[in-house]
């Protein structure tokens, strides 16, 4: 069992430990007037959009268009 520290330290050694960190960059993460990334913590929403979502839109209004409703 890990005990948790409550360092900024630790917080980092957290970080770098992550097996998940690359799907960061797979969303889109608004910034504050200073141009950083913000802390999203909404529990009520979609939560942040994936990069890809666009494209998948486009694909579906496309085909709405082209095939209509099938």
């Amino acid at each position: 069992m890990t005990t948790f520290l409550n360092t900024a330290e630790f917080a980092k050694k957290l970080d770098q430990e992550d097996v998940l960190v690359a799907f960061r960059s797979k969303f889109h993460i608004p910034k504050d007037k200073n141009g950083e990334d913000v802390i999203y913590m909404c529990g009520n929403s979609l939560g942040l959009q994936p990069k890809i979502t666009k494209n998948y839109i486009k694909q579906e209004l496309q085909d709405w268009a082209e095939l209509g409703v099938e």
